[in-house]
């Protein structure tokens, strides 16, 4: 239900906020040569199926979870 999409959201968003302070502030780390840089990851990514996607972007039924476009507005 709703409360168990939201308790997921809410586990995603503690679990990520290392990551999420990172791509903000920067890591610092030394490279193979030893020099001290600022590493920025803007990008990550989360493989879901279908019905895990519809609850992630919190959509039910006919309603598509990439473009929120319902049943009635596909070709």
């Amino acid at each position: 239900g709703v409360l168990e999409d939201c308790l997921i959201h809410e586990c995603l968003d503690i679990i990520l906020h290392p990551l999420k302070q990172a791509v903000r502030e920067g890591v610092m780390s030394s490279d193979p040569l030893g020099h001290s840089c600022y590493y920025f990851m803007p990008l990550a990514s989360y493989i879901v199926d279908t019905s895990e996607a519809m609850m992630l972007a919190t959509v039910r039924g006919k309603t598509s979870p990439v473009t929120m476009a319902m049943f009635k507005q596909f070709g």
